[in-house]
Protein backbone atom coordinates (compact mmCIF):
# COMPACT_ATOMS: atom_id res chain seq x y z
CA UNK A 1 0.00 0.00 0.00
CA UNK A 2 3.13 2.39 0.50
CA UNK A 3 3.50 2.35 -3.43
CA UNK A 4 -0.13 4.24 -3.55
CA UNK A 5 1.85 7.05 -1.46
CA UNK A 6 4.21 6.85 -3.94
CA UNK A 7 1.90 7.65 -6.84
CA UNK A 8 0.10 10.11 -4.58
CA UNK A 9 3.23 12.15 -4.20
CA UNK A 10 4.61 11.59 -7.91
CA UNK A 11 1.21 12.87 -9.18
CA UNK A 12 0.98 16.31 -6.71
CA UNK A 13 4.78 17.11 -7.56
CA UNK A 14 3.90 17.20 -11.28
CA UNK A 15 0.69 19.29 -10.75
CA UNK A 16 2.49 21.60 -8.31
CA UNK A 17 6.21 21.76 -9.06
CA UNK A 18 7.44 24.83 -10.83
CA UNK A 19 9.71 22.97 -13.84
CA UNK A 20 6.39 22.22 -15.55
CA UNK A 21 4.61 24.72 -17.09
CA UNK A 22 1.00 23.88 -15.81
CA UNK A 23 2.16 25.10 -12.39
CA UNK A 24 0.86 28.88 -13.05
CA UNK A 25 -2.02 27.87 -14.86
CA UNK A 26 -2.68 25.52 -11.68
CA UNK A 27 -1.81 27.73 -9.10
CA UNK A 28 -4.55 30.03 -10.69
CA UNK A 29 -7.04 28.43 -10.88
CA UNK A 30 -10.08 28.02 -8.27
CA UNK A 31 -9.81 25.59 -4.99
CA UNK A 32 -12.74 23.68 -6.21
CA UNK A 33 -11.00 22.75 -9.37
CA UNK A 34 -7.57 22.21 -7.95
CA UNK A 35 -9.66 19.17 -5.67
CA UNK A 36 -11.13 18.07 -8.74
CA UNK A 37 -7.65 18.15 -10.86
CA UNK A 38 -5.58 16.39 -7.85
CA UNK A 39 -8.19 13.17 -7.68
CA UNK A 40 -8.17 12.63 -10.94
CA UNK A 41 -4.60 12.59 -11.33
CA UNK A 42 -4.31 10.42 -8.19
CA UNK A 43 -6.67 7.87 -9.48
CA UNK A 44 -5.68 7.91 -13.08
CA UNK A 45 -2.22 7.18 -11.90
CA UNK A 46 -3.62 4.23 -9.38
CA UNK A 47 -5.99 2.53 -12.67
CA UNK A 48 -2.62 2.88 -14.73
CA UNK A 49 -0.45 1.41 -12.07
CA UNK A 50 -3.45 -1.19 -11.58
CA UNK A 51 -3.25 -2.35 -14.78
CA UNK A 52 0.26 -2.31 -15.47
CA UNK A 53 1.68 -4.14 -12.05
CA UNK A 54 -1.30 -5.43 -10.10
CA UNK A 55 -3.16 -7.36 -12.55
CA UNK A 56 -6.40 -5.59 -12.90
CA UNK A 57 -8.44 -6.97 -15.33
CA UNK A 58 -6.74 -10.29 -15.29
CA UNK A 59 -10.14 -11.90 -13.37
CA UNK A 60 -13.85 -11.64 -12.53
CA UNK A 61 -14.91 -9.76 -9.95
CA UNK A 62 -14.48 -11.52 -6.38
CA UNK A 63 -14.38 -10.83 -2.94
CA UNK A 64 -11.42 -12.24 -0.35
CA UNK A 65 -11.97 -12.64 3.09
CA UNK A 66 -7.79 -12.03 3.92
CA UNK A 67 -8.09 -12.33 7.97
CA UNK A 68 -5.84 -10.02 10.58
CA UNK A 69 -3.91 -10.94 12.65
CA UNK A 70 -4.19 -14.63 12.58
CA UNK A 71 -0.81 -16.71 12.22
CA UNK A 72 -2.72 -18.63 8.92
CA UNK A 73 -2.54 -15.14 7.07
CA UNK A 74 -0.10 -14.12 4.41
CA UNK A 75 1.77 -10.90 7.09
CA UNK A 76 0.20 -11.42 10.21
CA UNK A 77 -1.54 -8.26 9.91
CA UNK A 78 1.29 -6.30 9.03
CA UNK A 79 -0.06 -5.44 5.82
CA UNK A 80 -3.46 -4.10 7.78
CA UNK A 81 -1.63 -1.70 9.37
CA UNK A 82 0.00 -0.83 6.45
CA UNK A 83 -3.02 0.04 5.32
CA UNK A 84 -4.47 1.87 8.18
CA UNK A 85 -1.01 4.15 8.27
CA UNK A 86 -0.84 5.01 4.64
CA UNK A 87 -4.33 6.45 4.35
CA UNK A 88 -3.52 7.97 8.02
CA UNK A 89 -0.82 10.09 6.22
CA UNK A 90 -2.42 10.26 2.89
CA UNK A 91 -5.26 12.23 5.17
CA UNK A 92 -2.70 14.27 6.88
CA UNK A 93 -0.93 15.25 4.06
CA UNK A 94 -3.62 16.05 1.71
CA UNK A 95 -4.93 17.84 4.66
CA UNK A 96 -2.45 20.18 4.69
CA UNK A 97 -2.50 20.42 1.20
CA UNK A 98 -6.30 21.78 0.88
CA UNK A 99 -6.14 23.80 3.70
CA UNK A 100 -3.14 25.50 1.55
CA UNK A 101 -5.50 26.26 -1.09
CA UNK A 102 -8.03 27.90 0.84
CA UNK A 103 -10.63 25.15 2.31
CA UNK A 104 -10.95 25.43 5.93
CA UNK A 105 -9.27 23.20 8.29
CA UNK A 106 -12.69 21.14 8.55
CA UNK A 107 -13.56 21.14 4.83
CA UNK A 108 -9.80 20.29 4.28
CA UNK A 109 -9.74 17.04 6.75
CA UNK A 110 -13.24 16.27 5.43
CA UNK A 111 -11.88 15.70 1.44
CA UNK A 112 -9.23 14.83 2.69
CA UNK A 113 -10.09 11.75 4.25
CA UNK A 114 -12.78 11.40 1.48
CA UNK A 115 -9.83 11.12 -1.35
CA UNK A 116 -8.04 8.86 0.68
CA UNK A 117 -10.87 6.08 1.40
CA UNK A 118 -11.89 6.90 -2.01
CA UNK A 119 -8.74 6.50 -4.02
CA UNK A 120 -6.09 4.63 -1.61
CA UNK A 121 -9.39 2.56 -0.13
CA UNK A 122 -12.20 1.90 -2.55
CA UNK A 123 -11.09 2.49 -6.16
CA UNK A 124 -7.93 0.15 -5.28
CA UNK A 125 -10.03 -2.76 -3.80
CA UNK A 126 -12.54 -2.29 -6.76
CA UNK A 127 -9.64 -2.99 -8.92
CA UNK A 128 -8.07 -5.93 -6.75
CA UNK A 129 -11.46 -7.20 -6.80
CA UNK A 130 -10.49 -7.80 -10.47
CA UNK A 131 -7.29 -9.20 -9.66
CA UNK A 132 -6.06 -12.47 -8.27
CA UNK A 133 -6.00 -10.40 -5.01
CA UNK A 134 -9.76 -10.07 -4.67
CA UNK A 135 -11.76 -6.90 -3.04
CA UNK A 136 -10.95 -7.75 0.41
CA UNK A 137 -13.13 -6.14 3.01
CA UNK A 138 -10.58 -6.29 6.01
CA UNK A 139 -8.13 -4.10 3.29
CA UNK A 140 -11.10 -1.83 2.81
CA UNK A 141 -11.73 -1.28 7.11
CA UNK A 142 -8.57 -0.78 7.65
CA UNK A 143 -8.22 1.98 4.80
CA UNK A 144 -11.05 3.98 6.24
CA UNK A 145 -9.63 3.21 10.03
CA UNK A 146 -6.58 4.87 8.77
CA UNK A 147 -8.38 8.02 7.16
CA UNK A 148 -10.61 8.41 10.21
CA UNK A 149 -7.68 8.60 12.27
CA UNK A 150 -5.93 11.05 10.01
CA UNK A 151 -8.98 13.51 10.09
CA UNK A 152 -9.29 13.11 13.95
CA UNK A 153 -5.60 13.66 14.08
CA UNK A 154 -5.85 16.65 11.85
CA UNK A 155 -8.58 18.34 13.59
CA UNK A 156 -7.08 18.01 17.26
CA UNK A 157 -3.84 19.65 17.38
CA UNK A 158 -3.28 18.77 20.70
CA UNK A 159 -3.94 14.91 20.34
CA UNK A 160 -1.25 15.29 17.63
CA UNK A 161 0.99 16.76 19.32
CA UNK A 162 1.31 13.94 22.05
CA UNK A 163 0.45 10.53 19.69
CA UNK A 164 2.00 9.80 16.24
CA UNK A 165 1.15 7.01 14.11
CA UNK A 166 4.57 6.10 12.44
CA UNK A 167 6.16 2.98 9.97
CA UNK A 168 9.87 2.09 10.75
CA UNK A 169 11.97 0.24 7.64
CA UNK A 170 15.50 -1.22 8.59
CA UNK A 171 16.72 -2.07 5.10
CA UNK A 172 19.87 -4.28 7.01
CA UNK A 173 17.71 -6.20 9.01
CA UNK A 174 19.40 -9.75 9.01
CA UNK A 175 16.45 -12.01 8.45
CA UNK A 176 16.24 -15.44 6.81
CA UNK A 177 13.77 -14.17 3.79
CA UNK A 178 15.72 -11.86 1.08
CA UNK A 179 15.15 -8.23 0.61
CA UNK A 180 12.49 -7.91 -1.49
CA UNK A 181 12.79 -5.61 -4.64
CA UNK A 182 9.68 -3.82 -3.01
CA UNK A 183 10.58 -2.49 0.06
CA UNK A 184 6.45 -1.48 0.17
CA UNK A 185 5.82 -5.18 0.89
CA UNK A 186 8.98 -6.02 2.88
CA UNK A 187 7.70 -6.75 5.94
CA UNK A 188 10.04 -8.88 7.48
CA UNK A 189 11.82 -5.71 8.08
CA UNK A 190 9.17 -3.18 8.79
CA UNK A 191 7.15 -2.37 12.30
CA UNK A 192 4.36 0.41 13.09
CA UNK A 193 3.61 2.13 16.14
CA UNK A 194 1.99 4.56 18.01
CA UNK A 195 4.71 7.16 20.00
CA UNK A 196 3.68 9.21 22.92
CA UNK A 197 5.82 11.69 22.84
CA UNK A 198 6.51 14.14 26.72
CA UNK A 199 6.87 17.28 24.73
CA UNK A 200 3.27 17.56 23.84
CA UNK A 201 2.70 17.73 27.89
CA UNK A 202 2.77 21.49 29.09
CA UNK A 203 4.56 20.21 32.39
CA UNK A 204 7.96 18.87 30.15
CA UNK A 205 7.91 20.73 26.94
CA UNK A 206 10.31 22.96 28.49
CA UNK A 207 12.36 20.17 30.52
CA UNK A 208 15.07 17.71 29.05
CA UNK A 209 12.34 14.95 29.18
CA UNK A 210 10.66 16.85 26.13
CA UNK A 211 12.86 14.75 23.91
CA UNK A 212 11.53 11.31 25.85
CA UNK A 213 8.63 9.10 24.26
CA UNK A 214 7.06 5.97 24.43
CA UNK A 215 6.24 3.42 22.02
CA UNK A 216 3.84 0.76 21.48
CA UNK A 217 4.54 -0.81 18.22
CA UNK A 218 3.92 -4.31 16.55
CA UNK A 219 5.65 -6.31 13.88
CA UNK A 220 5.18 -9.77 12.56
CA UNK A 221 8.49 -11.87 11.04
CA UNK A 222 8.60 -15.41 9.09
CA UNK A 223 5.31 -15.26 7.25
CA UNK A 224 6.84 -13.99 4.03
CA UNK A 225 3.55 -14.19 1.94
CA UNK A 226 2.35 -17.95 2.64
CA UNK A 227 6.26 -19.26 1.85
CA UNK A 228 7.24 -20.20 5.50
CA UNK A 229 5.98 -22.35 7.97
CA UNK A 230 2.72 -21.30 10.03
CA UNK A 231 4.72 -23.06 13.16
CA UNK A 232 7.83 -20.84 12.91
CA UNK A 233 5.79 -17.40 12.39
CA UNK A 234 6.41 -14.77 14.75
CA UNK A 235 3.63 -12.06 16.07
CA UNK A 236 5.47 -9.45 17.87
CA UNK A 237 4.12 -6.79 20.24
CA UNK A 238 6.14 -4.08 21.67
CA UNK A 239 6.84 -1.35 23.84
CA UNK A 240 10.05 0.90 23.79
CA UNK A 241 11.45 4.48 25.15
CA UNK A 242 13.49 6.55 22.53
CA UNK A 243 14.67 9.92 21.50
CA UNK A 244 11.99 12.20 20.13
CA UNK A 245 13.63 13.21 17.10
CA UNK A 246 11.29 15.41 15.61
CA UNK A 247 12.46 17.82 18.74
CA UNK A 248 15.60 17.49 18.87
CA UNK A 249 16.00 17.88 15.13
CA UNK A 250 13.95 20.90 14.77
CA UNK A 251 16.09 23.66 15.81
CA UNK A 252 18.60 22.57 12.68
CA UNK A 253 15.93 21.92 9.96
CA UNK A 254 13.07 23.70 11.39
CA UNK A 255 9.40 22.92 10.03
CA UNK A 256 11.62 19.16 8.02
CA UNK A 257 11.92 17.57 11.19
CA UNK A 258 8.37 16.52 11.32
CA UNK A 259 9.40 14.11 8.98
CA UNK A 260 9.79 12.50 12.19
CA UNK A 261 6.84 12.30 12.81
CA UNK A 262 5.48 9.59 10.43
CA UNK A 263 8.62 7.46 10.15
CA UNK A 264 9.97 6.03 13.11
CA UNK A 265 14.48 6.02 12.60
CA UNK A 266 16.01 2.37 13.48
CA UNK A 267 18.12 2.02 16.59
CA UNK A 268 16.85 5.43 18.33
CA UNK A 269 14.94 3.70 21.08
CA UNK A 270 15.08 0.34 23.51
CA UNK A 271 12.67 -2.15 23.22
CA UNK A 272 10.98 -5.21 24.75
CA UNK A 273 9.42 -7.61 22.69
CA UNK A 274 6.37 -10.48 23.27
CA UNK A 275 5.91 -12.80 21.09
CA UNK A 276 2.83 -14.58 20.62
Amino acid sequence: MFKIFIILIWSISILLSDNFAIYNSFNNTSKEKKLLITNIAIASGVIAWGFAEWGYGEEKFHLDNEGWFEKRTSNGGSDKLGHLYTNYLITRLLSDTYNSWGYSRDNSALYASLTSIGVSGLLIEIGDGFSEHGFSKNDFIADSLGALIGYIWYLNPSIAKKVDFRFEYDPFKDTDVPNQTDFTTDYERMKHLMALKLSGFDRFKNTPLKYVEFHLGYFSRHFNHDSLPIEGRERNLYVGVGLNLSELFNPLIGKYSKTFNYFQVPYTYIQKVDKF
